[in-house]
């Protein structure tokens, strides 16, 4: 047992002392934080790339990952792709955009769900370009997918990731709830080697369980707590007993969450199995505006120059913050994509209509150069998407416990922002 951690620390804090100081302006992995030993995260690591010729890759990766931001350097390729399986959830967590008015309006007429061929043709891409990284989860639950190939046979969560896996990808990554997890999905998740699953965790029992419990066990007496930290024992039971090293786990919360027992928290998490302890600071999405005293001026972004996101419906997206897949940031859509519609103030539907466009095609697109070069002569308040982004926000710090946060209800009181 690791003695007791009495501090939060920024992520990879070796890469973040190198650029200290270099274009401040372009923080990267702001709201990120490691709640665990500096050996325990770089254990984390070591495990999800057991060849030296890995370690090097995923080295030279990150390293690059940080050179990228700083520099304001697209590169020839994107070095992470998001792909997103499933654009819905069956949670309603207080904190989550998801929730928002403005996400159901912008996800309404939208395909929930990737269909596999698309899946498929963007993983042959990012091999065929050399991106080093895919995460095959964005604003909804991956676990839920279920896609069919061309002969009509069910390709699930699993299968995508081993299909990634022997395409090789290098690092194959995924956020989840974990309350789906059953033993035929356990193993097939064992089985494919994904690098680290990712598992949201705010807080214990009945913290969590007033958080994260699904909409429709919320009357009965279903633990959810429980059931995921039960799941997390299972996997890393299961990928023990295989031998092998990955996926390693990570853990997520939301600070306000464990506030009252941090160190409690962690070690519980670490008992199960969990490899690396994280935390994010809470952001506010309640409102789809973003005051101005609330943006900070001179910021800049460091995704555009990073990350390309394919979402469930195909959109193609500089960054994972669009969330709201405002109509200045979507680049394009994936080939094949069916065009996605959408319903107006009026209640009228509208087609979005967008160029089909590869991801090496987006990636160098005159309307995401456009973007960088908003954000490299501190523009990016002309976008809509970027003006009102969270990541813009001023921060307040991976501990912020907001005066106008329910710490017994775990919820956001009143809908407006604060004064």
């Amino acid at each position: 047992m690791n003695p007791p951690i009495t501090a939060i620390r920024p992520r990879e804090e070796d890469l973040k002392r190198q650029w200290e100081g270099v274009s401040e302006r372009v923080p990267v992995n702001a709201t990120q934080f490691s709640f665990d030993s500096r050996a325990r995260e770089e254990a984390f690591v070591a495990a999800q790339f057991p060849g030296a010729d890995e370690q090097r890759r995923y080295r030279a990766y990150r390293a690059e990952w940080y050179r990228r931001a700083k520099e304001m350097d697209p590169g020839a390729q994107p070095l992470a792709v998001t792909c997103e399986l499933v654009s819905t959830c069956n949670l309603e967590c207080s904190m989550c955009y998801t929730m928002t008015e403005e996400f159901q309006e912008a996800a309404v007429g939208a395909q929930r769900m990737l269909p596999w061929p698309i899946v498929r043709a963007v993983i042959d891409e990012c091999a065929a370009l050399g991106v080093p990284s895919m995460l095959f989860s964005w604003r909804g639950e991956s676990t839920m997918y279920r896609g069919r190939d061309e002969d009509g046979r069910v390709v699930r969560f699993a299968d995508v990731l081993a299909y990634a896996r022997e395409k090789g990808i290098l690092e194959i990554s995924s956020l989840s709830h974990g309350q789906l997890l059953d033993d035929e999905m356990i193993a097939a998740i064992v089985a494919a080697e994904p690098s680290w699953l990712s598992f949201s965790i705010d807080g214990m029992g009945e913290t969590y369980n007033r958080i994260r419990t699904p909409r429709n066990k919320k009357a009965g007496d279903y633990d959810a707590f429980a059931v995921v930290t039960g799941n997390i024992r299972r996997l890393v039971a299961a990928r023990d007993a295989a031998g092998k090293t990955r996926p390693q786990i990570r853990s997520n919360s939301i600070y306000p969450a464990i506030a009252r027992d941090p160190e409690a928290y962690r070690r519980l998490l670490e008992e199960a199995g969990v490899g690396w302890v994280t935390i994010n600071e809470l952001m506010d999405f309640r409102e789809d505006d973003l005051p101005v005293e609330a943006r900070i001026e001179d910021w800049a972004c460091q995704y555009p120059f990073q990350r390309l996101t394919v979402s469930a419906n195909g959109a193609l997206i500089p960054c994972t913050g669009a969330h709201n897949e405002e109509d200045d940031l979507v680049i394009g859509r994936y080939p094949g994509s069916a065009e996605k519609r959408v319903r107006g103030e009026d209640g009228a539907w509208r087609l979005v209509e967008t160029e089909e466009l590869s991801i090496a095609a987006a990636w160098k697109s005159a309307k995401l150069e456009r973007v960088r070069d908003l954000h490299r002569a501190n523009r990016r308040c002309e976008l809509r998407g970027c003006d009102y982004c969270r990541h813009g926000a001023r921060k307040n710090g991976v501990d912020w416990i907001p005066d106008d946060w329910n710490m017994d209800t775990m919820e956001w009181e009143g809908g407006a922002w604060r004064e």
